[in-house]
């Protein structure tokens, strides 16, 4: 198993909490704002994660700082790309990503 695998198996389990956390289309907010957005799932080291729709950045990533709620999107990058609800509805999503050429 490369670097990589082992990566992706110890990081599967806290992207799956994350995106449980936001099953049934909640929006989200990074902890510190109160700005909506929509959430979308995101390719994120060959693992699926919720993010904000409109791709801005955190800083750095970090699954506890993207919060659910059901409060309606504020953003004015999502709401301008037409994002103005979820569209995750959860499940057990997981997108692979094969790096073993690399």
């Amino acid at each position: 198993m490369n670097g990589i695998s082992l990566l992706q198996e110890a990081l599967s389990a806290p992207a799956a909490e994350a995106r449980n956390r936001f099953a049934g289309r909640l929006n989200g907010y990074l902890d510190g704002s109160d700005v909506v957005h929509a959430v979308r799932l995101q390719g994120w080291l060959g693992l699926e994660v919720p993010g904000p729709g409109c791709h801005v950045g955190t800083g750095s990533w970090d699954f506890t700082r993207f919060k659910a709620t059901t409060s309606p999107v504020t953003c004015g990058r999502c709401r301008s790309a037409g994002l103005l609800t979820s569209s995750f509805t959860g499940g057990p999503h997981q997108q692979t990503l094969d790096l073993e050429g690399i």
